[in-house]
């Protein structure tokens, strides 16, 4: 972004609160990642019967998403690291709203392991990108608020998502064409998201000076008040704290995560 584009905003007057936008945006992202990572579960009733689904294979097509969805972690930080939030949030969107509509056109189950993969592939580096969009945007005193933000929207997007798609799928009387509906929705926000997101502060044409002078200050002043330590050495907590955590952590994930995929078709 040159210059000229970010001189539009007046220089005088209070900061401008754009980095809130960014999070709102980001707030929504994410409740929209987790109503299409559950659509699969909502319409599964309706697909097991018509592809005539034994228990284990609806297992293995709900699980798919994560067997991608874990191994890409890592490889999407380095995206990250590599091309900046905007370029990989904008193509994780049309990515995963891709898979999420050829889903509707699914054949077996095969097919659904397959589109569950590929959308388990592309939606990996979305909660990552919040976590680097507060390391750029926000000040250190910001970023838990930050994080809160984004965060609350993956439960909201549980709980709205899975009304919306049931609705969706009674009203247009079809688990296929609701897919293709919810996909192509995924996929606009991609352009939405390339014209709102921005890697840094100062690349923004809405963001004043202020604004970029009061986060870099913010960074400054975090930075200079910490109490200086020594260097940090292996994890920085002991291993038995680091193994219940993962322990802790692998729990709640079982008991969310199946309540969530096996709990429609329970129900």
């Amino acid at each position: 972004m040159s210059n000229s584009t970010l001189n539009t905003v007046p220089k005088s007057g209070k900061p401008t609160q754009f980095r809130w936008a960014i999070f709102a945006t980001m707030f929504f992202l994410l409740a929209v990642n987790l109503m299409d990572r559950i659509t699969l579960s909502i319409g599964m009733p309706y697909i097991k019967d018509e592809f005539h689904l034994s228990p284990t294979m609806q297992g293995l097509i709900l699980s798919s998403f994560f067997w991608s969805y874990a191994l890409l972690q890592v490889p999407g930080g380095w995206l990250l690291d590599r091309y900046g939030p905007r370029k990989v949030i904008t193509g994780a969107l049309f990515g995963w709203g891709f898979f999420q509509a050829i889903i509707g056109l699914a054949s077996g189950g095969l097919s659904l392991i397959l589109a569950r993969i590929g959308l388990g592939a592309m939606e990996a580096p979305v909660s990552p990108s919040g976590a680097k969009l507060s390391s750029t945007w926000l000040t250190q005193s910001e970023r838990g608020r930050g994080a809160v933000i984004m965060d609350s929207g993956s439960p909201l997007g549980v709980a709205i998502g899975g009304i919306i798609v049931a609705h969706l799928i009674v009203v247009l009387d079809s688990w296929r064409v609701t897919f293709v509906v919810v996909g192509l929705f995924t996929m606009v926000l991609g352009f939405f998201a390339w014209r709102i997101l921005r890697d840094k502060p100062t690349q923004h044409p809405k963001v004043s000076q202020q604004e970029i002078d009061y986060i870099a200050a913010g960074n400054v002043e975090g930075s200079v008040t910490d109490t200086p330590s020594a260097p940090t050495k292996g994890l920085g907590i002991s291993w038995f704290t680091m193994i219940a955590i993962m322990l802790g952590r692998a729990s709640w994930g079982m008991v969310y995560w199946g309540l969530l995929t096996w709990g429609p078709s329970y129900l």
